[in-house]
């Protein structure tokens, strides 16, 4: 649904005050459907359009409907879950039964390869744009208006979520040559050369050709040192490993994760792609997985398998207090940001 507003809104004829209108609308009413629609069906309300709109401005006014809401769905009503959803958060994770429906912040990874942390928040600041550090060194909360701004145009930032900061800090620091196995356009790849200032030995891959030619396009907008690999080949001290995924830890942005019925066939995927780049990680070297997902059985369930397989690689826990540790690997749980999962792996 972002992705879809993101490349229609441009194209709409609307001011950029009313497309953030029109984004804000859209969002609340994908993140608040299952709710909306039992209002709609409790006071007797037309279900068409304008009365999601009506909703969305105003639903303190109906919110005594609350009180006839089925306890045993409470979660997946009140919250708008699928019921594989509600079923998880009320079990194992009732810390994101408000938090996942959070409008959240957008975020600036500031670029050290091109700026300070400093520099970014003036350009906002002249720009009339709010310009607050968040816990990262990396970090500036803003205005949604900011992947306009000068910063951003000029490469001096880059609009990322920050737990996707914190994963890519983590992972940066982590030996010297390093492989983002699936690169995608390459936010995290950005973002590693730039906590590393550009050291060196920061290599890149995705199996999209497209998506390749858009990260060697934005690495030298960002001036960042990355070899960007036609195919994956050599050694690394740390591979790097953001398999796809259902996306449920994103929710806050994309709300329409809340609805997945199951994990379907991500998992085997996943463990697919870690077998894949396991390949790629010389001994005594680091196999990095990220999921922007907490389910079960795309996090525990998938490095279980994969340990359990591959008896030369184990499990090293990592130090970092913005991070809850699960059985294996941890997740994200920062003020701001998505929930996410990382798990360091070793080879003896």
């Amino acid at each position: 649904m972002a992705a879809r507003m993101r490349d229609i809104l441009p194209k709409s004829g609307l001011s950029l005050e009313e497309r953030e209108e029109v984004a804000e609308i859209v969002h609340n009413v994908v993140r608040w459907k299952k709710w909306y629609d039992f209002v709609m069906e409790h006071y007797s309300l037309p279900e068409n359009v304008e009365a999601y709109v009506r909703l969305a401005n105003s639903l303190q006014e109906w919110e005594s409907a609350e009180k006839a809401v089925p306890r045993n769905r409470y979660t997946e009503i009140r919250y708008s879950f699928s019921p594989y959803m509600s079923e998880l958060i009320d079990s194992e994770f009732s810390e994101f039964r408000e938090y996942l429906n959070k409008d959240p912040e957008t975020v600036l990874c500031v670029n050290f390869n091109m700026a300070t942390r400093g520099e970014v928040k003036d350009i906002l600041i002249e720009e009339s744009m709010k310009a607050e550090d968040s816990v990262l060194e990396s970090a500036v909360i803003t205005d949604s208006r900011a992947r306009y701004s000068r910063a951003v145009q000029e490469g001096m930032a880059q609009v990322q979520d920050e737990s996707s900061q914190l994963i890519a800090q983590i992972t940066a620091s982590l030996g010297n040559r390093i492989l983002d196995y699936c690169a995608g356009n390459g936010v995290k790849t950005i973002a590693m050369a730039s906590f590393r200032r550009n050291s060196g030995g920061m290599a890149a891959w995705d199996i999209d050709k497209r998506k390749r030619k858009i990260l060697m396009r934005r690495a030298r907008v960002y001036g960042a040192d990355i070899d960007v690999l036609e195919s994956p080949e050599g050694k690394y001290d740390t591979v790097f490993v953001d398999a796809p995924c259902t996306g449920v830890g994103s929710a806050r942005r994309n709300p329409e994760a809340k609805y997945i019925d199951a994990v379907g066939d991500f998992s085997e995927l996943q463990l697919s792609i870690l077998n894949e780049a396991k390949e790629r990680v010389k001994e005594s070297g680091y196999l990095v997985y990220c999921v922007c997902s907490f389910t079960p059985e795309e996090t525990v369930g998938v490095v279980e398998r994969f340990l359990s397989e591959n008896p030369d690689f184990r499990e090293e826990e990592i130090e970092n207090k913005w991070l809850k540790r699960m059985k294996y690997g941890h997740l994200t749980n920062l003020p701001e940001g998505d929930v996410m999962y990382i798990c360091a792996m070793r080879r003896s």
